[in-house]
């Protein structure tokens, strides 16, 4: 396989052939200059009112929490499945009935697969 030819007249392109560029006319970044403390922005300082109300809803939710937990220690069977006296869709396991003497509520549609 032969090399490729160049013609003589092609002058290989280097970094040494670029045209020198220009310096743009946007001057230098400043170093960050202190200003008032007024002006400035504190990211922990929040509103004392929306404190207020935040702490109360994660006192109410903890409360809720513990709440459930010494209801499900106090009387652990009453957290338990009921069987009912229906089969599941799989005619396996006995279920209760989620909704008892009310009408079904959508649409029925038939899948073939």
């Amino acid at each position: 396989m032969l090399p490729p030819m160049l013609p003589l007249s092609a002058v290989p392109i280097t970094s040494q052939t670029d045209p020198i560029r220009q310096r743009p006319d946007i001057p230098p970044v400043v170093p960050v200059q202190e200003s008032s403390s007024e002006s400035t922005i504190d990211l922990q300082k929040r509103n004392p009112e929306e404190d207020g109300l935040v702490l109360r809803e994660e006192q109410r939710r903890r409360q809720e929490q513990e709440r459930r937990r010494r209801e499900a220690d106090d009387d652990p069977e009453a957290h338990l499945a009921i069987p009912g006296d229906e089969l599941n869709a799989d005619n396996t396991v006995p279920v209760a009935p989620l909704m008892e003497d009310q009408p079904r509520q959508g649409l029925w549609v038939d899948i073939e697969i």
